[in-house]
């Protein structure tokens, strides 16, 4: 152990919390910290600032839609939930209880057939997401149309802006990328690398009630567990370097070992590298990773998606004002800054896409809104959305593919809520996240998760942020990594069940945290019913990614991140870029 980690050891409001750079790279990255976070969530114009919607022509009065950054005015009306400040009703997946898209029939047309087709465009993309959002701005000197069912862009990387801060309702950082990469050459391309703060990785965690500010220091371990922690660690450096297994699959090259590695579960593959059982405190900090970046536990997932995800983590982490929200909108500018050119408008937010169906050397695609249904033909369609809701909207995938409509079966989903607390104060100490280990009963396994119904880590809203405000928000993400856990989500009431279980969590953040209850402006919170593909073991080596993939007759493509069952904004990127590619070459 290094003398500055040591000197660190513990963590009390108001002291300096420990580097988790330091301790990443010496190899905890499982425990660290996990795929939905946010960093810095400051104010600025380039990324997260919503714009007041000028026209953007003088002779064309257009005003793009759909930014993915909501502006809140400074005070907000509540409802106490057992004495807290909540607004009411969730926003993410904010449809009636009851009333969910594909849930019933959507492409129902009246008379039986969907409507005449009124225009024709190069590619229509379907999912307003980062995916969809890549694929579009990849594509956008071509004739587009971008559907999203919901009024804003952004998927679960939208985000909302109070009294300057910006936060994500969902996804909030990526990964720093290779010199010379695809990723590097987008990121500078929308301006945002390499200013972007890159988390320096501070990890603080509560067990048995207390913050620790160092996992690998903490005094609870005996010695017979030190030496399974560096060990550990070891591995953790290993695959960050020659073993890193890359997801999507590297184009060239021999890729079976990743295969192998695919075949087993994560913890299988830690036990079994270990030669012994992991720590229960580091298995904790592993399974609370695991339910945050995969809405599954380590024992659900696959080991080459779990290593893909703890080795990136040593890399960096790129942490944009607003999260991924500001990703998003850099992706919406791009696109956004074309519509005074164009006849009809590419970003197409309220325009849910309901059926895409083969027609002679083209593919209608319909939709529905306010006015109704309507149609266009397009000589290519992306379908940038989950597999769970685009098979429904194939009437003739299963004659055209059978193989792919049964893979798009096999795509299972996990629930997330996230919840952001709007405080009337600044923190009087900062820290990156705070992840709520609980001691013994942190839940261990799908079973324990359901009774838990828990929080898993915290996060300092304003940890990156430029400036001083007199105001934060605090981030807390609540993975629910059981298969049924989306229904509790649905069902009636669902909001008040979920406000009333909070509360007490809340409280203890609250006080663990030294922050009094008279702060708190307003609870937010956020529910996504299928936001995780679980990255399940065999779906790399058996093929199913490679059916997920494929495209029905070179003209209708899928680009998602569950594409490769893997939730990761570089997968979204990676798969728009590619497939943007090969539709660029058969325009």
């Amino acid at each position: 152990m290094t003398d500055d980690r040591s000197r660190h050891s513990s963590f009390t409001p108001g002291s300096a919390p420990v580097s988790r750079r330091v301790v990443l790279h010496a190899g905890l990255g499982a425990a660290a910290l996990g795929l939905l976070r946010l960093g810095g969530l400051g104010a600025t114009a380039a990324f997260g600032t919503p714009p007041p919607h000028p026209a953007l022509s003088t002779t064309r009065p257009r005003v793009p839609r759909g930014h993915p950054i909501l502006e809140l005015p400074s005070r907000l009306e509540s409802i106490e939930v057992d004495g807290i400040p909540f607004a009411q009703g969730w926003t993410g997946d904010a449809f009636a209880d009851g009333v969910l898209p594909f849930h019933s029939c959507e492409n129902c047309f009246p008379g039986g057939s969907p409507p005449e087709p009124q225009e024709t465009v190069d590619v229509a993309i379907i999912g307003g997401g980062l995916s969809g959002l890549a694929t579009a701005h990849a594509l956008r000197d071509r004739s587009i149309a971008l559907f999203e069912l919901r009024d804003r862009m952004g998927g679960t990387a939208m985000g909302e802006r109070w009294r300057g801060t910006a936060c994500s309702l969902g996804s909030a950082y990526f990964i720093v990328p290779d010199k010379g990469s695809e990723l590097e050459s987008l990121y500078h391309e929308l301006g945002v690398w390499p200013d972007a703060r890159v988390s320096p990785g501070d990890m603080t965690a509560e067990i048995d009630g207390a913050v620790v500010g160092d996992l690998l220091e903490w005094s609870g371990f005996t010695d017979e567990e030190r030496v399974l922690v560096r060990q550990y660690a070891a591995i953790v450096q290993e695959f960050a370097g020659d073993l890193y297994p890359e997801i999507p699959l590297p184009r060239d090259g021999d890729n079976r070992w990743i295969l192998e590695l695919d075949r087993t579960t994560l913890k299988f593959d830690i036990e079994k590298r270990l030669g012994a059982p992991l720590p229960p405190r580091l298995a904790a900090g592993i399974q609370a990773y695991c339910y945050s970046s995969f809405g599954a536990g380590y024992d659900r997932i696959s080991a080459a998606a779990g290593w893909n995800f703890i080795a990136a983590e040593e890399f960096g982490r790129i942490v944009l004002p607003g999260g991924n929200a500001s990703l998003a909108t850099a992706l919406w500018r791009s696109i956004a800054a074309g519509e005074s050119q164009r006849e009809r408008p590419a970003l197409r937010p309220g325009d849910m896409a309901v059926d895409v169906r083969l027609e002679g050397e083209h593919v209608r695609v319909s939709w529905r809104n306010a006015g109704g249904y309507s149609s266009l033909l397009a000589r290519h369609v992306v379908l940038a959305n989950s597999k769970f809701i685009a098979k429904w909207m194939l009437p003739q995938l299963e004659s055209l593919d059978a193989a792919k409509t049964d893979a798009m079966n096999q795509v299972g989903t996990h629930a997330y809520v996230v919840v952001n607390l709007l405080l009337d104060r600044k923190l009087a100490n900062r820290f990156y996240d705070l992840f709520l280990l609980d001691g013994a009963k942190f839940p261990m396994d799908e079973a324990e998760a359901e009774s838990a119904v828990k929080v898993m880590d915290v996060i300092d809203g304003r940890f990156g942020a430029s400036g001083e405000s007199d105001s934060t928000i605090l981030t807390l993400y609540w993975p629910l990594p059981w298969p049924s856990g989306r229904f509790t989500l649905v069902v009636e009431d669902s909001w008040q069940t979920y406000a009333k279980q909070l509360v007490p969590q809340l409280r203890s953040i609250l006080s663990l945290l030294r922050i009094p209850e008279s702060s708190v402006h307003q609870v937010r919170m956020s529910r996504w019913g299928h936001a995780m593909p679980t990255a399940r073991p065999n779906a790399i080596a058996d093929g199913v990614c490679e059916l997920l993939r494929r495209p029905v007759a070179d003209r209708i493509w899928f680009v998602n991140q569950d594409n490769w069952m893997l939730p990761a904004v570089e997968t979204c990127l990676l798969e728009a870029l590619h497939y943007a590619a090969a539709i660029r070459a058969r325009l």
